[in-house]
């Protein structure tokens, strides 16, 4: 086994170190590459596609580290005559998504720390009641709420230990197999559902909310994208809570759920109303000059204030995901070259049907959330996914003369939607660690609610017009 697992690294170094060869030459040759196989977008298209490759097999190969893949193309755009490093760099963590994730990220972190989530949690289980069927509705409710706000994979992390809980506690049911494995795909899909709900949910809808605005003209403001997310979330979490309690009996006896949480401390309450004024900004501060990145910001930094304190810098630093925020900027980096190139353009010739993008709302917006659930098996990252696909369809859009939003809207709502894939987000990684479920249990399952959220997306965009 050891022997293998060296060849194993041995063959992904050796792989990875021939694709950054790759992108050097081919950035250097770049232009005589083009005479001799011409291309629509010239040379630089050259360049472009070999980055894009190197991100691509680099991430869904495992080559490396992501945010190393990530830092590494922000190294390699010079090379490749694209741009210069200091534009580079500007472009990506330059940007204010820089300081809104990271805001957002400071928040996650305080839920985690603190008990909060958990009792969120556990008070919604209270609310729904002990039976098998209601715990699995509680517990994904709970997970879509709580991601709407703290971002997925942090939902997702609050809820698995009171998930496992719940199983350990019920080993002695006769329909304790059934349980456990609806419980830990709920951990997952509950926060899945979250993640389409408001911008700042995952990685991806930041970017498509920068690239909208800086590519497309449009800004999307947290208001507007929670008119179209929040029914959408809440109609996939109905789906999803059908779809798996039909494996639970009706007359199953109730669960007997023991665990008390401490009275509420002072560090929840100072969060409570920190979270509860970020929330009033983010929906009402543009009305007074606040951007919701300067909002995220503000609400991260006050956890930290004198007196305030509700987290330490030096833990936090270390809870957080730095490699999310170095996946998103950089993102952001091969995003804008793709589309600056040409290459967007002429990815979406290949990978989309233009005919079937002119069939109105519905059949348009079911084909792209199709499409996309099938090319996210390909990127492996709902993150990567956002990054290479919303350039494409906002060059799609402009294309057919349709707006950025329509196209953008049901891309980005199903690349927060990971149900096949375990490796496709880490939102399912979490639950699957607790060995309670298969790959071939999730996928069984997964492709049934892909299906549902293509019907689903595409109802809600139609009957509230997005476009």
């Amino acid at each position: 086994m050891h022997i293998k697992n060296k060849a194993k690294t041995r063959v992904r170094a050796l792989a990875f170190y021939l694709l950054l060869a790759a992108v050097m030459s081919v950035g250097c040759f770049a232009e005589p590459l083009n005479r001799l196989f011409p291309l629509p977008m010239g040379g630089k298209g050259y360049a472009a596609i070999v980055l894009l490759i190197f991100a691509i097999l680099s991430w869904c190969l495992q080559l490396a580290p992501i945010a190393v893949t990530a830092l590494a193309v922000v190294a390699l755009v010079p090379f490749t005559g694209l741009t210069d490093f200091a534009s580079a760099v500007k472009a990506g963590f330059g940007d204010s998504t820089f300081t809104f994730f990271l805001g957002v990220l400071l928040l996650s972190a305080a839920f985690q720390k603190t008990p909060l989530g958990q009792r969120i949690a556990l008070g919604i289980f209270r609310v729904f009641g002990r039976s098998p069927r209601r715990v699995l509705l509680g517990l994904m409710l709970a997970g879509t709420l709580l991601a709407m706000w703290v971002t997925e994979v942090a939902a997702a992390a609050i809820l698995y230990p009171l998930a496992l809980s719940i199983v350990e506690q019920s080993r002695s049911r006769p329909d304790a197999v059934p349980l456990a494995r609806t419980l830990m795909i709920g951990v997952a899909w509950g926060p899945a559902f979250g993640g389409v709900a408001t911008p700042i949910a995952t990685g991806a809808n930041l970017v498509a909310v920068t690239y909208l605005e800086q590519y497309g003209g449009i800004t999307i403001g947290f208001g507007e994208w929670m008119a179209v997310g929040v029914p959408i979330a809440l109609t996939l979490l109905a789906a999803g809570w059908l779809l798996l309690a039909r494996e639970l009996p009706k007359d199953a006896p109730p669960l007997e759920l023991t665990g008390e949480l401490a009275p509420i401390n002072r560090s929840e309450m100072l969060l409570i109303a920190d979270f509860a004024l970020a929330i009033f900004l983010w929906i009402m501060g543009e009305r007074i000059g606040l951007s919701s990145h300067h909002v995220a910001l503000m609400a991260g930094l006050l956890l930290f204030f004198p007196g305030i304190e509700v987290l330490d810098w030096k833990d936090a630093a270390h809870t957080i995901s730095w490699d999310s925020i170095i996946l998103v900027c950089a993102g952001i980096v091969l995003g804008d070259v793709l589309y600056q190139n040409g290459v967007a353009e002429w990815m979406a010739g290949l990978l989309f049907v233009p005919v079937l993008l002119r069939q109105g709302l519905f059949l348009t917006g079911a084909y792209i959330v199709l499409t996309v659930s099938v090319l996210k098996i390909l990127f492996s990252s709902n993150t990567v996914a956002g990054v290479i696909l919303v350039p494409i369809m906002i060059t799609l859009a402009g294309q057919q003369g349709a707006s950025a939003w329509a196209f953008v809207a049901p891309c980005i709502f199903s690349s927060a939607l990971a149900f096949i894939l375990i490796t496709s987000s880490p939102v399912n990684v979490i639950p699957y660690a607790s060995g309670c479920f298969t790959p071939g249990d999730m996928a069984r399952r997964g492709v049934v609610m892909t299906l549902l959220a293509a019907v689903i997306i595409a109802f809600w965009l139609f009957v509230l017009q997005v476009c």
